[in-house]
């Protein structure tokens, strides 16, 4: 049996609308994964991974090997940074699933789960050359700024206007997280 141990967020809500009670829940489960044509990429974002969620002081993100169970897939695209000029994208999406009664009657009871996940995508060439983890393996840091920079995206942040936060439209050059992790730690209300 494997035990799971991150910060899948749920929340619970109930709220009364002419007598009819819905329970309203959100969940902040986010499973990355490459698919098997990128497979010599998985040892980076693994590490990657790993040095985030110790950043964060919680695993709010996890890594699967069969691509069956991921919510939050990796794109790894050749030519990314010549077709769009940008070395990374990463957005964020929900679905809401409702149970229950859709009428408001007195007295009936709905459920409506919203589910969160995230999509990011790398250009190839760009992980490819700054691959390099350090002797403690800790991943390189221009991997690093663009990897935390897309998953903020995944986690609802918009750019940040100050040039020195790592959210700032552009992350070239030193780049500071002194707001980053807060706000993530916040998003999961850890």
């Amino acid at each position: 049996m494997f035990l799971r141990l991150f910060a899948s967020l749920s929340v619970a809500v109930s709220l009364s609308s002419c007598g009819q009670n819905i329970q309203k829940s959100e969940v902040k489960s986010y499973i990355l994964g490459v698919s098997q044509e990128h497979s010599a990429y998985k040892p980076l974002i693994k590490s990657l991974i790993a040095n985030y969620n110790a950043s964060v002081g919680s695993t709010v993100l996890e890594f699967s090997d069969s691509m069956d169970s991921v919510n939050s897939p990796i794109l790894i695209t050749k030519g990314l940074e010549t077709r769009d000029g940008k070395v990374g994208w990463g957005q964020w999406s929900s679905s809401t699933e409702r149970k229950g009664t859709t009428v408001p009657l007195p007295g009936a009871n709905a459920t409506e789960t919203t589910k969160y996940s995230l999509q990011v995508e790398f250009d190839e060439d760009f992980l490819s050359s700054n691959s390099k983890e350090s002797a403690a393996g800790i991943p390189n840091y221009e991997v690093q700024k663009l990897f935390a920079h897309e998953i903020g995206h995944g986690f609802q942040m918009e750019h940040d206007p100050d040039v020195k936060q790592i959210m700032y439209l552009d992350i070239s050059g030193e780049k500071s997280f002194d707001t980053y992790w807060p706000r993530v730690r916040s998003f999961f209300a850890l």
